[in-house]
């Protein structure tokens, strides 16, 4: 007999395109196609192939150049009668010529963003069309929404080993075999995957080191008695900056937050840098602060615990980290330098850089606290990318494309 989980999906026919390099997609082919859906795979290198499983559903290799790569999906879809694509984030190349595709051409087929949540741990996100930069949540939620209490609780974070492991089996499949099978790969950070493992190598072998580095740093903030202000910064090669930044390099923006703290902000006042805990090490960072000629005055954090930080911190200046989101929970005031799914008026600070220095304005936390339910109950569902958390998330990432949560929440606005 058949229930109605077997027939949420019935009818739709989903492609997916590249994920998390994790068996997540393939837990999501399988739970899409326990719904009634068709579900098909697009692999671009053999990591993308070791982690999909025949039971997910079928496997179609682009072997070709991305210049190709539309026309080519164009008629996949065609064939397919697809109606919804889905993909790991907005910004990789195959990634951003689909969207274009569907939008100018493919109007009827839906596009469906995955990736880590805006809230973490122990959420995956899910949202249409775009993300960061891109989302249309911005343009969707309102102040005097009714939401709903929300029962999506954080579930669990996943392990950055296992992750990480992986991550290496993927990209050394893709060292070892891509020449082979797939010619025309290409890693979409840009970063050669031998140069990233070195740069975690070194970080791992100077391990002591940085820890006493940190705990100098943590101290030296501490013990500072005027205003503290944080710049979290993003990976280099993240999307979210590249894409939907301020158009400048990472080390460009970094020297002119400086620059501008140096000569606006008040005399007593600290700024405090802190490494992404994802940094592979290869920027010497340290030099980009050096060469401003901060002095004591920036500090240099590499690691720590961002929640202790951010009680202290009379500010936060990013370009569009989560980090800012995690800032304006906390009732931090919070200016952005580029486009952020958060940045909206009543929460981040509305006026130029050189007055925040000495007067930020801090969000409103009522608006704060009705976005950040309307990010959890409309575009987030419980699960991460690996481990036990895997099946879970695409399970319920499955029930969500089945009735996507955030047309009801407009529904009842």
């Amino acid at each position: 007999m058949i229930n109605e989980e077997q027939e949420a999906l019935k009818g739709r026919r989903f492609v997916l395109l590249q994920g998390p390099s994790s068996r997540f997609f393939s837990h999501l082919g399988q739970a899409l196609r326990a719904r009634g859906a068709t579900v098909a795979r697009v692999g671009f290198c053999p990591g993308d192939r070791l982690f999909w499983s025949g039971r997910s559903g079928r496997y179609h290799a682009y072997r070709g150049d991305l210049s190709g790569f539309s026309g080519w999906l164009h008629d996949l879809i065609g064939q397919d009668g697809t109606t919804d694509i889905v993909m790991l984030g907005d910004g990789r190349a195959a990634h951003v010529a689909a969207i274009r595709l569907c939008r100018e051409h493919l109007s009827e087929c839906r596009i469906w963003i995955v990736e880590h949540g805006y809230l973490r741990p122990g959420l995956v996100l899910i949202e249409p069309d775009g993300m960061g930069g891109g989302s249309t949540i911005p343009e969707r939620f309102r102040p005097d929404m009714l939401v709903p209490k929300s029962n999506t609780s954080q579930y669990w974070a996943g392990s950055f080993l296992r992750y990480a492991a992986m991550d290496v089996t993927y990209h050394l499949s893709n060292l070892a075999l891509a020449w082979l099978r797939y010619p025309q790969y290409r890693p979409h950070s840009g970063i050669h995957p031998l140069a990233e493992y070195g740069g975690w190598a070194i970080k791992a072998l100077t391990g002591l080191m940085r820890r006493r580095g940190r705990e100098r740093a943590e101290a030296q903030i501490a013990g500072h008695v005027g205003p503290k202000f944080i710049y979290p910064l993003q990976l280099s090669h993240d999307f979210q900056l590249t894409r939907y930044g301020t158009g400048e390099a990472q080390a460009s923006v970094l020297s002119g937050v400086i620059q501008a703290f140096l000569e606006q902000a008040p005399p007593d006042a600290m700024l405090v840098v802190k490494v992404h805990p994802l940094d592979n090490g290869l920027t010497d960072w340290r030099g980009v602060i050096a060469a401003t000629g901060a002095g004591d005055k920036v500090v240099w954090l590499d690691g720590g615990d961002l929640d202790t930080l951010l009680r202290q911190t009379a500010g936060v200046v990013t370009v569009n980290s989560t980090v800012g989101l995690m800032a304006l929970r906390a009732g931090v005031p919070t200016h952005v330098l580029g486009r952020a799914v958060y940045d909206l008026p009543g929460m981040t600070d509305p006026g130029p850089l050189a007055r925040f220095w000495t007067d930020p304005q801090g969000p409103d936390g009522q608006i704060v606290a009705q976005f950040t339910e309307f990010l959890r109950a409309g575009f987030h569902v419980q699960g991460s990318f690996d481990g036990h958390g895997a099946p879970v998330g695409a399970a319920n990432l499955a029930d969500w494309l089945a009735a996507p949560a955030f047309e009801n929440l407009e529904d009842v606005a």
